[in-house]
């Protein structure tokens, strides 16, 4: 008969092995569970195609959209400058002042002589009246063969020299008066004006600088508005109309965006790139555009055509480097993707996905290439 120890021992024995069993049975993983619990819970969205106006984008340089030229139309000295680049002026506002007090002493020398001719032409012309009575009462009396053949011609020739300095008289006075006239346009062309209304650019003068006629000393930019110019392939010609509107977006790091309107379309291409140039007006009333400066200029195609587009949730990856993840038969694949235009939460998707394609929109990033995924419905 077992002893009360034995009985006990062996209860004890009994109890562990027991509990062992327990305990390997907790620990052995369900391998349906650890499957299951390995896929990672996603929600997708099956590309598909739409049907829109695709957007053309274009680099532009922004152009004053009308120049005037600073120039001189007198030779002279620079006295006065009344102009500094980025200045806006009106048209007619003074920009340079030249010496002119030649001219004036000139103006005043001319005058003074014209003056004189004046006084001379009355003398000459009281010359006239008294020639003309003496030749008529030597007329009178040799008609009366009272005076001789000799006397009346002496009176003629007095007459005709007298009508002679009248009408030199009077050619000498309109000859003064229009040098006096070219003295005084002159004098007005020393003062250099604006020929349009806009801002300085390109200021080339200094004071005390002696100019010649012609040469260039600045330029007036009208830049409210202010044109950007693109350059369109002979191919996408027909997608451009006058008047249409379009987007201009200038800067890198911090875009500002335009609105531009279509003003012009050269009638020929170049024909040598065979591209066409294309002016876009864009209003600038703050003046922030200036010319020279580059910006991209987007218009919308007037020609449908089929894109596809997803919610921009499934995107990843930085400019030039995008991707999304793809659900193939439950495993997550990246694709890389070129991208368009986003609008509204979705964006444009150039080339990486084809429709059918089910784009996975959650834990983008979080899973890896290769991971299992599994579809929760909505």
């Amino acid at each position: 008969m077992l002893s009360k120890k034995k009985i006990i021992l062996i209860l004890i024995v009994i109890l562990l092995l027991i509990m062992g069993i327990a305990a390997f049975k907790v620990k052995k993983p369900n391998p349906i569970a650890a499957a299951s619990s390995s896929k990672v819970s996603v929600k997708e969205y099956q590309v598909d195609s739409v049907e829109k106006n695709p957007i053309i984008t274009y680099k532009a340089s922004l152009e004053a959209s009308e120049e005037g030229t600073v120039s001189s139309k007198v030779s002279g000295k620079v006295v006065q400058i009344m102009f500094e680049n980025s200045q806006f002026v009106s048209q007619g506002d003074p920009l340079l002042q030249l010496d002119d007090q030649d001219i004036k002493n000139n103006i005043a020398s001319s005058e003074s002589k014209l003056t004189a001719s004046q006084i001379s032409l009355e003398k000459i012309q009281l010359n006239i009246e008294n020639a003309q009575r003496s030749y008529d009462r030597t007329k009178a009396l040799f008609d009366h063969e009272a005076a001789s053949q000799v006397d009346l011609e002496n009176a003629q020739t007095t007459l005709k020299n007298a009508q002679t300095d009248l009408e030199s008289t009077k050619a000498n006075i309109n000859s003064a008066q229009i040098d006096l006239n070219n003295l005084k346009s002159t004098l007005s062309n020393t003062t250099i004006t604006a020929p349009i209304s806009g801002v300085m650019d390109e200021k080339t003068v200094d004071l005390g600088q002696y100019v010649n006629t012609g040469v260039v000393l600045g330029k007036v930019k009208q830049i409210a508005p202010i044109d950007a110019v693109i350059e369109v392939n002979q191919n996408d010609i027909g997608s451009l109309a006058i008047g249409q509107s379009v987007k201009v977006k200038v800067g890198d790091n911090e875009v500002k965006e335009y609105q531009g309107t279509i003003k012009s379309i050269d009638p020929s291409a170049d024909p040598a790139s065979r591209v066409i140039k294309c002016k876009i007006e864009v209003d600038n009333k703050d003046q922030s555009l200036k010319p020279g400066i580059y910006a991209t200029v987007e218009i919308e195609s007037t020609q449908k055509a089929e894109t596809i587009a997803i919610p921009t949730q499934a995107l990843t990856g930085n400019e030039g480097n995008y991707s999304v993840l793809v659900d193939e038969k439950g495993v997550a694949h990246k694709h890389t993707v070129t991208i368009g235009t986003i609008t509204n939460g979705n964006v444009e998707v150039k080339s990486g996905l084809s429709k059918g394609d089910n784009v996975i929109m959650t834990n983008v990033n979080t899973l890896q290439d290769g991971d299992e995924v599994t579809v929760v419905k909505e």
